[in-house]
């Protein structure tokens, strides 16, 4: 009985080439989780982020009703944020940015609504605030609960204005896991180009982004995700969380959003109890940017919005 031709260069070569390829794969996985937690200091508008934002903040701070603040969050991160008084407000509005943005990059809301206080802030590992890595939602509930904690006991006096919370994208999938585990965190919830799922929206970006197919890449993705953001992908759901809020929701999308589809937002309001919620579908615009292309159009249906609920409570 012959025995079997073994030709050991070919096998060493062969497992040279395997574990070539799973380097390759799993550097690339970490590639594209370190984009997608690690916040880091974009290129923006020619400049670095850091350096337009403080910019910004510089021309904000001048203006003596504007001030810096600081509060702690539930497992121990500072928080940074710019808060705006006006006389005779008539409500407070905790504005609440998107991935990667920062509170300063929020500030043309400020002219938006002139009759109400405004408290902007930047989320966990965003801007000036604490934290290494985003969760893009899952952790940063937190975020939202302890920015309006601190408003309701910053601003309010005698006189207890309604409280209206702003998010946009990430923010708003955050504010709607907050909204659901804190009943009374707020009177009414304006959520602005939101995912239903991350998990969905994840896969969207990765696709769109590489082109690759979902093995083996996405699956390794998501431990990677896991492991460093502690969470799961699939246990951030908004669209579950909404059903929950018992406050009125004004969800709001564009029509040609390309990086978060309006049926997300479809999906949500098609899911909200409340019986005074709307659904505004809006012009084309890129994601997250309707308060900037349309402001007056913008800020009248949050307006009338949120006169209603304030007048109807």
């Amino acid at each position: 009985m012959s025995r079997p031709n073994f030709n050991k260069s070919t096998f060493i070569a062969s497992l040279g080439i395997i574990t070539l390829a799973l380097v390759i794969i799993i550097g690339f996985c970490y590639y594209m989780l370190h984009q997608m937690v690690f916040v880091g200091d974009r290129i923006f508008y020619g400049k670095r982020q850091s350096v337009v934002v403080a910019e910004i903040r510089d021309e904000l701070l001048k203006h003596p009703n504007i001030m810096q603040v600081r509060f702690p969050t539930i497992d121990n991160l500072m928080l940074s944020g710019l808060l705006v008084k006006r006389q005779k407000a008539t409500a407070n509005v905790l504005l609440c940015h998107g991935y990667k943005s920062s509170k300063e990059l929020m500030y043309s809301m400020i002219r938006l609504f002139p009759q109400w206080n405004i408290l902007l802030f930047d989320f966990r590992a965003h801007g000036q605030s604490e934290g290494k890595v985003t969760s893009i939602g899952y952790h940063e509930y937190k975020d939202v609960i302890a920015a309006a904690q601190f408003f309701k006991n910053t601003i309010d006096g005698k006189k207890q204005l309604p409280l209206i919370i702003l998010g946009i994208s990430m923010g708003g999938a955050a504010t709607l896991k907050a909204a659901s585990l804190e009943q009374h965190l707020c009177d009414a919830l304006v959520i602005d180009s939101a995912y239903a799922k991350l998990s969905t929206t994840v896969l969207e970006s990765f696709s769109l982004r590489t082109g690759l197919p979902y093995y083996p890449f996405f699956p390794l993705i998501k431990v990677m995700f896991h492991y460093f953001a502690r969470c799961n992908v699939y246990d951030m759901n908004p669209v579950e969380c909404v059903s929950l809020v018992k406050q009125p929701i004004l969800f709001i999308h564009s029509c040609n959003d390309a990086h978060t589809p309006p049926q997300h937002s479809v999906t949500l309001f098609a899911h909200a109890h409340n019986k005074h919620s709307k659904l505004w579908i809006g012009p084309h615009c890129r994601h997250g940017y309707l308060h900037t292309y349309y402001p007056e159009l913008y800020s009248n249906k949050i307006k009338r919005f949120v006169d209603k609920v304030v007048k109807d409570k």
